[in-house]
């Protein structure tokens, strides 16, 4: 090989190396492979020729035409979005990403507390208004004194009467329900005596006065689902106070409880071990040899559950299946059969293929002495603007207007267990129901026994 065309080929070669040095994506296949230079100041040996032509150096110029064509260049000079504010790109997205975060989660925390400590909150007793143009609020304020030292049922406490409608019938005395979504409860209602119909040709209703009522939430953000209030029967009063009075340890000579006795049946009712006790037994007396109800051991009840928004039938009884099953897990030899199984399945059939439950209609579970569920629910037939607002629906003649019998349940271990998973054990469907009605239920032995007859408010 001559000395011109050796040096041409390592002219080659290093303009090849310079170009895969400034421009790396473009790099050739081929390997990197070529003759070894000697480097500069070395001395050659007497075998070894130096090379004709000094090696080529890289164009300063050159370079600096290549990184600015191959940089990226902005859309427009005072767009700032595409430049890089330091070295670091990633970090400054990253941290641009936490400080959005942050903005938001300071901003939806100052919203809470800007809506529930620092605005005043508006009273709902003032959706109500009575004939004369005053609200519940104004009347409770003008009580004064009298209101002082008791609880409203929308803290748990003890029931109120805070409102009083007047009707061409008379005056009907109401409740609040303790949330806006759902009118007054009324403080009377009546029931079928028998359970059997709700038709014009056997309208023999009973009387019933509520004893306590709370709302049932869902989840941690407390989401209101329904309104549950219980009834008991006027007729089954004094089997309720004889109940009370033995669970309190009354002696058998007392028509009624001292302070004290009444303190401590009240601990003993909100506990988990002493209200499963005594509802368990007063659930459990379900005579059927007396003669008259004022002498029968078992007492009729009834839950009033009005939804405060729009359900379905399934999802109610969803909810009551896992709270009846939970319960059964508590006492287990007193459901362990085969007809306790085929009761439940009839339970589910009660509200299986049915519509929805509107909002503010009424769904009625009524249990009689002897143990047996009777279900009503809203009439299809009848439209939510057709139904009697409640005031007039307290009145005997229209209680049951807009309800139709569902099905009933003969089997009591169904009703007991239901009952429990409201006011008895640890964990009950709604703790502000429990604690509403354990006021009502030390209300009743405050009394001598046989004048609490439309009393227990």
């Amino acid at each position: 090989m001559t000395p011109a065309l050796r040096c041409l080929r390592l002219q080659q070669y290093q303009l090849r190396a310079c170009s895969r040095r400034l421009a790396p994506l473009q790099r050739p296949l081929y390997p990197r492979r070529g003759p070894s230079l000697v480097p500069a100041g070395q001395r050659y040996s007497s075998t070894q020729e130096a090379p004709k032509y000094p090696p080529i150096k890289p164009d300063p110029q050159l370079i600096k035409l290549r990184e600015e064509a191959n940089r990226k260049r902005l859309l427009n000079k005072t767009d700032r979005r595409y430049q890089l504010r330091s070295k670091e790109p990633y970090e400054d997205k990253h941290r641009r990403v936490h400080r959005q975060i942050a903005i938001a989660l300071f901003s939806f925390i100052g919203l809470i507390v800007v809506t529930q400590i620092w605005l005043p909150r508006a009273d709902w007793d003032t959706r109500y208004k009575n004939d004369d143009g005053s609200s519940a609020a104004k009347r409770k304020r003008k009580a004064g004194s009298e209101d002082q030292g008791q609880e409203g049922p929308e803290s748990g406490g003890a029931v109120v009467i805070r409102e009083a409608t007047s009707t061409n019938s008379g005056t009907v005395e109401t409740v609040p329900s303790g949330t806006s979504s759902v009118g007054p409860l009324p403080r009377r209602i009546y029931l079928p005596a028998s359970g059997a119909s709700t038709g014009e040709e056997q309208q023999v209703l009973e009387e019933y006065v509520l004893v306590g009522h709370g709302i049932r939430t869902v989840s941690f953000l407390s989401i209101q689902v329904y309104v549950a209030a219980l009834y008991v029967a006027t007729a089954s009063l004094p089997a309720l106070q004889r109940h009370l009075l033995h669970a309190a340890d009354v002696p058998a000579t007392a028509t009624t409880a001292t302070l004290p006795e009444r303190e401590a049946l009240k601990t003993r009712l909100l506990s988990a071990d002493g209200s499963a006790t005594f509802f368990s037994s007063l659930l459990d007396a379900h005579t059927t040899t007396a003669t008259t109800a004022a002498d029968s051991d078992g007492v009729r009840m009834a839950i009033r559950i009005v939804p405060t928004r729009g359900t379905d039938y399934g999802h109610l009884r969803d909810g009551w299946i896992r709270g009846i099953q939970a319960k059964t897990q508590v006492d287990p030899e007193v459901y362990d059969d085969d007809e306790f199984v085929g009761a439940l399945a009839r339970f589910k059939a009660i509200f299986g293929g049915r519509g929805s439950v509107p909002k503010g209609r009424t769904l009625m579970l009524a249990r009689d002495e002897r143990g047996v569920l009777s279900a009503y629910g809203p009439d299809e037939s009848v439209k939510s603007g057709e139904v009697a607002k409640l005031a007039e629906g307290a009145r005997k003649e229209r209680s049951m207007e807009g309800l139709k019998l569902l099905g009933v349940m003969d089997d009591a271990r169904v009703s007991r267990a239901l009952w429990l998973c409201y006011f008895a054990g640890g964990k009950v469907a709604s703790e502000g129901a429990r604690r509403s009605v354990v006021d009502g239920l030390v209300d009743v032995v405050a009394r001598p026994v046989g004048s609490t007859e439309g009393k227990v408010i």
